[in-house]
This record gives structure tokens, sequence and C-alpha cells, in this order.
């Protein structure tokens, strides 16, 4: 793609430096044509003679000369118009390029400059749990999660096996999810522990789920390739490691983002994982809620962080 791009503008250059040539010729030769005449007739001493000698070259100019110019202007044009056609053609090609790159996990080509240091960390310290209580029930858009997700890909992963899964829960399937947690509450925990947690749920179900725009379930894959196997504990760690770098995309986005553990009788049942089509061995790490909050509430999510010198040891 490139080599052609490359021959293209060569010949382009060729092209443009053959028409400003006729074009220049054009104008050297009614100028040549005009001082032939003035010259002819004072070494004649005669106005006949520059007169037949003036139209003459006037009237080749208009036959010979003159078409030429405007051949040159016609081709200059028609190449301009042949240069913007490609130009579209190539940023359409461009985009469709870095859509495709981003579907196969691959870094988008127009990616900017790394940021600063300073912005980076920036990034970091300011990403925030926020609660769903504090969402205000706008709708996240499939667009938008899919950038979450594809910031999620480019997480560390022991042995390439990539055992992050995510299943996204809206709409209808948001609601089954719901219900299916209830009902497994419901039948496998003890009566009086089940009556508790399903009355604190109800509240839930009442005043947060539903301002809750999507679940993204959090899944490690027990085998994600059918020729390596790696630890459990690796795998479920890079799967963290993935659900970090979403949270980290919600906060330059605006988005409010929230990992919980969910009730842990549910989480892991075998309902659920056969609800989310997963297999026995693979975990369920929790579900990512995922939603909208106002400018004010985010800002008003302030992190606290002890010294960060007090949590590490330098052995010389």
């Amino acid at each position: 793609m490139e080599s052609d791009t490359l021959l293209r503008s060569k010949a382009r250059q060729v092209q443009q430096s053959d028409i400003k040539t006729t074009s220049i010729g054009a104008e050297l030769g009614l100028l040549g044509l005009l001082l032939a005449s003035g010259l002819a007739g004072l070494a004649a001493q005669s106005a006949t003679v520059t007169v037949t000698m003036f139209c003459g070259g006037v009237l080749t100019w208009l036959f010979v000369t003159l078409p030429d110019f405007f051949n040159a202007r016609a081709q200059g044009l028609k190449q301009q118009q042949q240069e913007g056609k490609e130009g579209k053609a190539g940023a359409e090609e461009g985009k469709q390029g870095a859509d495709n790159g981003a579907a196969a996990g691959k870094p988008p080509a127009s990616a900017g400059p790394l940021p600063s240091p300073e912005a980076a960390l920036a990034l970091i310290a300011r990403r925030r749990s926020v609660f769903p209580k504090d969402y205000n029930g706008g709708r996240v858009t499939r667009e938008e999660i899919e950038k979450l997700v594809q910031a999620a890909n480019w997480a560390p992963t022991h042995g390439q096996t990539e055992p992050w899964r995510f299943v996204v829960l809206e709409g209808a399937s948001k609601k089954a999810m719901e219900d299916l947690t209830m009902q497994i509450c419901r039948t496998r925990l003890p009566a009086d522990k089940a009556e508790k947690t399903l009355e604190k749920l109800t509240k839930k179900a009442d005043s947060t789920w539903g301002k809750i725009s999507a679940y993204l379930a959090i899944v490690a894959k027990r085998q994600a390739r059918a020729d390596k196997a790696m630890p459990e504990w690796e795998e479920m760690a890079a799967t963290a490691c993935a659900v970090q770098n979403m949270a980290l995309m919600c906060t330059a986005m605006g988005l409010a983002g929230y990992w919980t553990s969910w009730q842990e009788v549910a989480r892991e049942a075998p309902e659920m994982k056969e609800f989310l089509g997963m297999a026995p061995e693979d975990r369920v790490m929790g579900f990512f809620t995922l939603g909208r909050a106002d400018p004010e509430r985010l800002a008003g999510y302030r992190g606290v962080r002890g010294p960060w010198a007090d949590k590490v040891a330098w052995r010389g």
C-alpha cells in the first residue's frame, strides 16, 4: 500500500512538472514571436514587414501555442480532481484499516504520542469506583463499551493466553441476570440468611439497579488456549489487570464504573455460569457495573491513599 502511494506521488510530480513546462513554453513562445516581429521590422525599416510579422506571430500563437496552453491547464485541473478522489479513497481505506486493527486486537494506527508520566499518573490517581446509587440512569452506548473492552484487551498475560472474558448484559438480559441472582439466593441460602439477603437485594432492585446501563460479567477463562494451561491465580490476576484498564478508560471517558463482587452464592453458581455461556471450571470474578453520573457527583468522590513510600522496601 505504501509503495503504490509513493509511486503515484512520484508520477503526479512528473506530470505536474510537464504541465508547468508546457505552460511556461506557451508564454515564452508568444514573447519570442512578438520580439521577432519587432526586430524584423526595425531591420527592414518597413512598417509593412513589422505588421506582417506581428500578424503572423499572433496567428501562430492562436492556432499553435494557445491550444497547448489551454491543454496544459486542463490537464492540471484533471490531475487535481484525481488527487482529490484518491485522497478521499485513501482516508476511507485508512479508517477501515484502523477499525479492522482494533477488532483484531492491534493498536490503532492513528494512536497519538504517549502521555507524559505526569499525565499517566494523574489519570491513575483520578480513577474512582463510582457506586451505582450515584448513577443518573443515562445510557452508555455500544461504541463506548467497545472502547472499554479494547482497553481491557491490552492487559498483561503470561503465556499470551489472554484469559479475560466479558459478557455485556443490557436490557432483558440484564433483568434476567438480576432475577437469576434472586432465585439462586432464595434456593441456595439457609432460610434465615436468604430472607435478609433477599430483603437487601429487593431494596437495591427498587432504588439502584435501574440506574445501571449495563453489567459486564468478568470471567477468567480457565483454559483460554487448548495447548496451554497456566496457573489459575495467574489467569485471575491477568483478568484483574484487564478490569483495571477498563476502569482507567472509564475515567478518561467520563463514565461511571464499579467492580462489584456480587452475591457470592450466585456469582459462581452453575446456573450463573450456564447463563453466561461459560464452562464449569471458569471463574466468574464479579460484574463491572457501568453507567453515567453527573459531573458534580463524580467530583465528590475523593481518593485517599497512604504514603507510597510506606509500602515499598529497598534492598541494595
